[in-house]
């Protein structure tokens, strides 16, 4: 009986509304407004122009005063699509409402804010979900139960590279792009948050961290280009690099552990197994020169796809059958500390440990926005 309950109550659509609903991202969102559970009854945007021709092209009342839209439409979930340094107030506000949230990516400015929102979620009994769909790539997923059944034996390196080239028009066309006031930081909060949300995803966060900054090419005030090392708490290493100033470089992530190594990338997993897990090799061999013989396996990848749509219908499964969150406001924190953490290591140049010092790093922050200290290029 309580599992036809649950069915019956998803047949009912639950009340959405849209704030930021003039976002470039409202693309990606599209597809996911069309599902039986969403009845989107409102948006808002700070600009009304864009905001209404959005509304009429969505069929939904447009609203210039986001309070205003809470209190008569009493949303089921709210939807922020907003800039990010906008997120951790409307969250709250949204929260104290009594809507459940869903805020894109990156979920805040840095971790404080992010404390505050997961707090406000806990106060009003109410969910915060952070839209990083590609936690529900098959491939990712297919990876993560590979590393949790221990397939990779011992974790030992990780390595992540990421080209995301941006041209001097990308900036111009929105002046908060590249500012310290208008972003809280460049590719690391802009481009980065994905692959991070990735690394954290499958490998838990990092305990220690060293990373270095700079602004190589692009007329900025934030960094273009990071370079962190990584060192997890049971002593996987990693290294990081993830840049707008650089092109004609695939996305690469490889794990490597005593048992193979693992790389997911876009709708394929490769696993290269070692045939005898090379902490018994080493031990056994008669070879002081020897190495495991690898083989690849083929590993079976489920249907579907890392999608918005994919982060509402777990978000409306969680709000009415009590299904777990994939990405859940403490979930998505872990990444954006992560990032934090790197800025604050290149700026105090000095190894940082997880947790970081909220308090330090606001600190920084505020100077790099106020101008007391320059860019490191």
């Amino acid at each position: 009986m309580a599992g036809q309950r649950a069915s019956d109550e998803m047949a009912k659509p639950l009340k959405h509304v849209i704030i930021g609903v003039g976002a470039g991202v409202l693309g990606m969102h599209r597809p996911a407004l069309e599902l039986a559970s969403v009845h989107l009854v409102g948006v808002s945007d700070l600009s009304a122009d864009v905001g209404r021709e959005r509304a009429a092209a969505l069929g939904c009342p447009f609203f210039p005063d986001v309070a205003t839209m809470l209190r008569e439409t009493a949303p089921d979930v709210a939807v922020i699509l907003t800039p990010h340094p906008f997120h951790a107030a409307l969250a709250t506000a949204c929260l104290e409402a009594g809507a459940h949230v869903l805020v894109e990516k990156p979920m805040a400015v840095h971790a404080g804010e992010a404390d505050a929102m997961i707090g406000a979620a806990a106060r009003a009994g109410r969910l915060l979900a952070v839209s990083f769909q590609h936690r529900f790539r098959p491939e990712v997923r297919a990876a993560r139960r590979l590393i949790g059944a221990g397939r990779l034996g011992k974790l030992q390196h990780v390595d992540l590279t990421v080209a995301w080239p941006r041209t001097a028009r990308y900036f111009r066309a929105a002046t908060w792009r590249g500012t310290w006031a208008g972003e809280g930081g460049g590719v690391l909060m802009n481009q980065a948050p994905h692959n991070l949300d990735l690394l954290c995803y499958l490998l838990g966060a990092p305990a220690r961290v060293v990373a270095w900054t700079r602004t190589t090419l692009h007329a900025i005030e934030t960094e273009d280009t990071v370079q962190a090392m990584l060192e997890w708490p049971e002593g996987l290493l990693g290294s990081v690099h993830i840049s707008t100033a650089e092109a004609g470089r695939p996305e690469r992530l490889e794990l490597v552990g005593t048992g193979g190594t693992l790389s997911p990338s876009p709708g394929a997993l490769t696993f290269s197994r070692c045939e005898t897990d090379f902490r018994t090799f080493v031990q056994e061999s008669d070879d002081p020169f020897g190495a495991p013989t690898f083989g690849l396996e083929r590993v079976a990848l489920e249907a579907g796809a890392g999608d918005h749509a994919a982060v509402y219908r777990n978000l409306h499964a969680a709000i009415v059958q009590g299904a777990p969150l994939v990405c859940d406001g403490a979930e998505g924190r872990t990444s954006l500390e992560l990032a934090n953490a790197m800025t604050y290591s290149s700026y105090t140049r000095r190894e940082v440990t997880l947790p970081l010092d909220r308090s330090a790093y606001a600190a920084l922050l505020q100077d790099l926005t106020s101008g007391a200290v320059g860019a490191l290029r």
